[in-house]
């Protein structure tokens, strides 16, 4: 899918300042990622071209017997890009994270674009952060546990603003 670079980029330019920090009654704004996420869901698929492949998002694979075989574990990713009922046909996985990602929540999503993207056969893995990230941060955690696959980190930086590929997380 050559478009999906593309999809990702005007699709995160479209979203606003009110999905991107989201205005809390008697507080300062805030980074909410499930906001983000349905927004993201919503440009992405006003986007999404006449394929076999489908975008969905948070699709549980607790009781999936394929990935529990593979990984060992359940795992929610936030968007996968695939032929729904064909194993053969895993394209995209994507994880998204706002800029205050903690350390515990970047393993986490490390470990599941890693193994989606290694064992489960999935093409793409895309980290997204959005408002900024630490890059020292995530190049120090994915160093605890070397990944097997090409794992791209995007940076959506700002409403308005198209997100861009700024880094790679490459097998050791």
């Amino acid at each position: 899918m050559d478009e999906l670079d593309d999809i990702i980029r005007s699709a995160t330019a479209a979203i606003g300042p009110l999905y991107f920090q989201l205005p809390v009654a008697g507080r300062d704004p805030a980074l909410y990622e499930r906001v983000y996420c349905y927004e993201l869901y919503h440009q992405m698929r006003s986007r999404w071209p006449e394929t076999n492949l489908f975008l969905s998002g948070e699709i549980p694979k607790r009781g999936h017997e394929v990935i529990m075989a593979r990984i060992g574990r359940a795992a929610v990713p936030d968007f996968l890009i695939h032929e729904p009922g064909n194993m053969d046909n895993n394209y995209a996985i994507i994880e998204v994270k706002s800029s205050q990602a903690n350390a515990f929540g970047i393993r986490k999503d490390l470990a599941t674009l890693d193994q989606f993207r290694a064992q489960v056969g999935y093409q793409r893995a895309v980290y997204l952060f959005y408002g900024g990230v630490d890059f020292d941060l995530v190049r120090r955690l994915a160093a605890e546990r070397p990944v097997e696959g090409y794992i791209e980190v995007w940076l959506h930086s700002e409403p308005g603003a198209p997100a861009e590929q700024v880094a790679e997380i490459s097998p050791s």
